[in-house]
C-alpha cells in the first residue's frame, strides 16, 4: 500500500508539473496569437502602402516618359537658346540625359559634362536653367529677382566682367516685359548697365 501511495504521489507531482507547463505554454500560445494578429495587421498595412508606392512609381514613369517626349525637347531647346545668348555664342547646344545630367557642346563640337566647366560657365548654365524652368512653368510675365537670397540666388557672384555684360544685356533684351530686380553690394552691375546704356532705377538700402 505504501509503495502504491508513493507511486500515486509521484504521478500526482508529475501531473501537477505537466499542468503548470501546459498553463505556461497556453499563456505563451495566447501571446503568440496576439502577436500574430498584430503582425498580420502590419503586413496588410505594409502591403497597402506597397501597392500605393508601386502605383505612384508607375504614374511617375508614365509622366517621365511623357515629359521626355514633349516637355524636355522644348525645355532643352529654350535652355540652349539662353546659354547661347548669355555666353555670347560660345556654347550652342545643351542636352540633358539620365546618366550624365547636363551636357554642353563646346566650340570645337565636342560634348562635355557641365560639372567639368569653369565656375563662371556653370553659373551661366544655372541661370539659363532657372530661366528656362520659369518659362516652362508659366507663360505669364514673371518678376525676376537676382539676389543673394532669392529666386536667382547669387546669380552673378562668379561672373567675370565679360560674362556679367553678356548676361545683363541678355536679360534686358529678352525680358523687356519683366520687372527685373537686382540686389547687389557692388557697383559692377551699375557700371555695366551704364556702358550698355540701359535704363534702370537705383534704390539704396541703408
Amino acid at each position: 500500500v505504501q509503495n502504491l501511495i508513493r507511486i500515486k504521489e509521484l504521478n500526482l507531482n508529475t501531473l501537477e508539473l505537466n499542468n503548470k507547463n501546459i498553463i505556461e505554454n497556453l499563456e505563451n500560445l495566447i501571446n503568440l496569437e496576439e502577436l500574430l494578429q498584430i503582425e498580420k495587421q502590419n503586413y496588410e498595412e505594409l502591403k497597402e502602402k506597397n501597392d500605393k508606392i508601386n502605383m505612384a512609381k508607375m504614374l511617375i514613369e508614365k509622366a517621365y516618359e511623357k515629359m521626355k517626349n514633349s516637355v524636355t525637347p522644348k525645355f532643352t531647346s529654350n535652355l540652349s537658346e539662353n546659354i547661347f545668348e548669355i555666353s555670347d555664342g560660345k556654347y550652342k547646344k545643351v542636352t540633358i540625359n539620365d546618366d550624365e545630367g547636363i551636357i554642353v557642346e563646346l566650340p570645337n563640337g565636342k560634348y562635355v559634362s557641365a560639372e567639368k566647366l569653369s565656375g563662371g560657365t556653370i553659373e551661366q548654365l544655372y541661370l539659363s536653367l532657372r530661366l528656362s524652368m520659369a518659362k516652362e512653368i508659366s507663360d505669364e510675365v514673371l518678376l525676376l529677382v537676382c539676389s543673394r537670397s532669392d529666386i536667382l540666388d547669387e546669380a552673378f557672384a562668379y561672373y567675370d566682367d565679360e560674362r556679367l555684360k553678356n548676361t545683363l544685356e541678355f536679360l534686358s533684351n529678352k525680358f523687356k516685359e519683366n520687372q527685373i530686380i537686382l540686389f547687389t553690394c557692388t557697383n559692377r552691375e551699375k557700371e555695366v548697365l551704364d556702358k550698355l546704356n540701359k535704363n534702370y532705377k537705383i534704390i539704396t538700402l541703408e
